[in-house]
């Protein structure tokens, strides 16, 4: 089991490099094309709803991946807040919720878990 962490700037023209390099770690683990567009769109709305809802922008998002035998468990965790409130009435949140195997909210990180069906 493999660890990966990386760190980028909390602003939006960074999130198609996240998207990119989640799928390319994803497919390492030999997900379905469909799997690896899910797992783009999660990362995607989870870090649309941390630059929306949570405008202060100093400090940088940590994205962290935990790659399993049979998935893959993805954090983001926005480092600019203490925690997270959810409107579970939110798009973005919805569509995670509907996207992943779980999902996760703590203190300032999201966690999701796509796993891979054979």
């Amino acid at each position: 089991m493999d660890n990966i962490l990386i760190t980028l700037p909390k602003k939006s023209k960074y999130i198609s490099t996240l998207r990119l390099t989640s799928s390319s770690i994803a497919s390492k683990l030999n997900f379905n094309v469909d799997s690896l567009e899910d797992i783009k769109m999660l990362v995607s709305e989870i870090c649309i709803f941390l630059i929306k809802n949570f405008e202060k922008n100093e400090k940088s998002l940590e994205i962290k991946y935990i790659l399993k035998e049979k998935g893959i468990e993805i954090s983001i965790t926005d480092k600019n807040i203490e925690e997270i409130e959810v409107d579970e009435e939110n798009m973005s949140i919805m569509i995670v919720k509907s996207l992943s195997d779980e999902v996760k909210i703590e203190d300032s990180t999201v966690t999701i878990t796509k796993n891979i069906y054979l």
